[in-house]
């Protein structure tokens, strides 16, 4: 990879999450030759296309970049091995209502990191949209064929090489989903994201009235 990139690469890992001024800075480059090389990298499935990111205090909201998933691939761990381990291990060790429990658990603890939600739909589903990308998917909106309903579509799992073989993981996602939209989720796309498709939940919102 060219030297200017993998430079790139480090430093995110390294920051997580950086605008083109400031690598302009760090890197001694003009922000043209910056965005040449991240366009570059969001082409290869390393870099997050930018985020805008708002601020409470004036000036104008920045737009980050981030290592997708892909990306983590690039330097050395070992976490998709770990993970692999633990669940073959509660797998053979946990009866099936067990298993279920423990997911169902998971989804709860990461849905509560999103903290509080928007009430409102529409910021609601841009919050999620956000938090997702923040945690390495590469997430979206869309509109359903009716035009009644929006879709969250979700692809570049983070936890792609594990659901190849635990296809629990991608339930987990769906479930998370659902707890931060408090609505029901309609699954429109192909249910195995880890075949590198792009998964679309319809959401509806339940009628408290």
């Amino acid at each position: 990879m060219q030297d200017t990139r993998q430079q790139i690469l480090e430093i995110l890992r390294r920051k997580h999450e950086v605008t083109v001024q400031e690598l302009s800075q760090w890197l001694g480059l003009t922000t043209v030759t910056v965005r040449h090389h991240l366009e570059i990298l969001r082409a290869e499935g390393y870099v997050t296309r930018p985020e805008v990111q708002r601020s409470s205090h004036p000036g104008r909201p920045r737009h980050v970049y981030r290592l997708t998933s892909t990306a983590a691939d690039l330097f050395p761990n070992n976490y998709s091995g770990l993970m692999d381990a633990l669940l073959a291990a509660i797998k053979s060790q946990l009866p099936a209502e067990q298993q279920a429990q423990i997911f169902g658990k998971v989804a709860e603890l990461l849905a509560a990191e999103a903290g509080s939600l928007p009430m409102d739909h529409t910021e609601r589903l841009n919050y999620i949209i956000e938090f997702l990308n923040r945690h390495g998917f590469t997430a979206h909106l869309e509109t359903s064929a009716d035009g009644e309903h929006m879709m969250i579509c979700v692809n570049n799992c983070p936890y792609h090489y594990v659901a190849m073989k635990h296809p629990e993981i991608c339930q987990v996602d769906q479930m998370t989903i659902q707890r931060l939209t408090g609505g029901r989720l309609i699954h429109k796309r192909s249910p195995h994201a880890y075949h590198g498709e792009t998964c679309c939940y319809e959401v509806h919102w339940y009628d408290y009235d």
